[in-house]
């Protein structure tokens, strides 16, 4: 039992170590751990098979050799990790056992001395564990970890066997499941196991309680099965949105104030289309003095609708063929808020054009009377872009 105590406590303290150095931090040089996705049903099972030594340890042991108590032993197990430091198995462990006890049982072979009789016969165990990972849970999980430390406990039956008779006794184990790995699904595996049980294990009839059991050492194999890996549950970090909140504030605040300022536009636009044409008397006569007015495009377009031509008709007739001494000068332009400087200087002069061809072809008015001047998106009046999308007659 002292050596059992001691390999445990020697594990503990190399699992430490390792941990230091298995390579598994982070950014700030912490190591990383779960929590990690729930893998299926199928995924993450084992299947070990290991041959050793048991040595039954009972109330007579003084009596015999040490080495007369070995005895071969065979572990079969199957098993499931639920998390990367969580898992279960069950298995058998056992073979034979060797002893002595005081009296002869169906089990002994031969008296010693002093009514101590040598004892041989067969065990099982049947059992179930809970196993933790120490490696993973003090130094994080790492697949690829060489050398992993498995403290377990658990409980199961024991049946001693021979020479035609048996007996069946509850018992518990505990101990160090070691695994080494070989390649992704091949672990060499070193299993240290202790087995307590009733003093009645091996026949002898005790008349007050009696503890036996058994240690056992182990080297075999195990392979997984199904998924071999467990993957970290990335962070879920909420949402922001605070920023889009204030964008959509602040766009609501100037859209308010683009309607506003728009509504004061339109009604000084209507103001002047509809200003009746100045008149000043000088020298005994009557002289219209023309106003300079806005006429306006649609996005990307250099030509008006039906609307904008009706105010273009009614300026040339109230101001233009009335202030018969008045040059004008065609302004064209674009608003700087959409297309190049290129493009919208192109536009405007478009505008510019279509304005001054209408004046001379469609109403006659004199070249002589009409300065052509285009400047592109350099030249915005107006606060609201679509209302720079014009030709301004002055």
């Amino acid at each position: 039992m002292k050596t059992i105590f001691t390999t445990v406590l020697t594990c503990c303290a190399l699992t430490c170590a390792v941990a230091q150095e298995n390579g598994n931090r982070d950014a700030n040089n912490k190591i990383v751990k779960g929590p990690y996705e729930t893998n299926r049903f199928c995924d993450n099972w084992f299947i070990g098979v290991a041959g050793g030594a048991n040595v039954y340890m009972g109330n007579n042991d003084a009596y015999g050799d040490f080495g007369k108590r070995i005895s071969p032993a065979l572990d079969v197990n199957i098993g499931k990790w639920i998390t990367p430091v969580i898992g279960v198995r069950f298995g058998y462990n056992g073979l034979q056992a060797k002893g002595w006890g005081e009296g002869q049982t169906p089990y002994s072979k031969g008296l010693e001395e002093n009514n101590i009789y040598k004892e041989k016969f067969g065990i099982a165990n049947f059992h179930g564990d809970v196993m933790w990972n120490i490696t993973n849970a003090i130094g994080g999980y790492k697949e690829t970890r060489v050398w992993n430390c498995i403290p377990y406990i658990g409980a199961g039956v024991t049946r001693t066997y021979g020479n035609d008779t048996h007996t069946n006794e509850i018992s518990f184990t505990g101990g160090i499941y070691n695994t080494f790995r070989l390649s992704k699904r091949v672990d060499l595996t070193l299993e240290l196991r202790q087995l307590v049980s009733n003093g009645r294990l091996d026949k002898i009839d005790y008349n007050r309680i009696g503890v036996e059991g058994m240690s056992s050492a182990t080297l075999g194999l195990a392979v997984k099965l199904g998924k071999t890996n467990f993957r970290r549950v990335k962070p879920v970090i909420a949402a922001d949105y605070t920023p889009y909140i204030n964008r959509i504030n602040e766009i609501e605040d100037a859209n308010k104030n683009l309607i506003v300022e728009n509504n004061v536009l339109q009604s000084e636009n209507n103001d002047l289309r509809n200003r009746e044409p100045q008149t000043v008397t000088v020298a005994g006569e009557s002289t219209v003095k023309a106003t300079p007015v806005a006429l306006f495009f649609d996005l990307g377009k250099s030509s008006f609708d039906k609307k904008e031509l009706a105010n273009l008709e009614f300026y040339v007739q109230n101001a233009v063929a009335v202030d018969e001494g008045k040059v004008f000068t065609i302004i064209g332009s674009a608003d700087s808020a959409t297309g190049s400087k290129e493009l919208n200087q192109r536009l405007s002069e478009q505008r510019m054009q279509y304005v001054f061809d209408l004046l001379v072809d469609k109403y006659g008015i004199s070249k002589d009377r009409l300065i052509k001047k285009a400047d592109g998106d350099s030249n915005n009046r107006f606060e609201d872009p679509e209302l720079n999308r014009c030709v301004i007659l002055e």
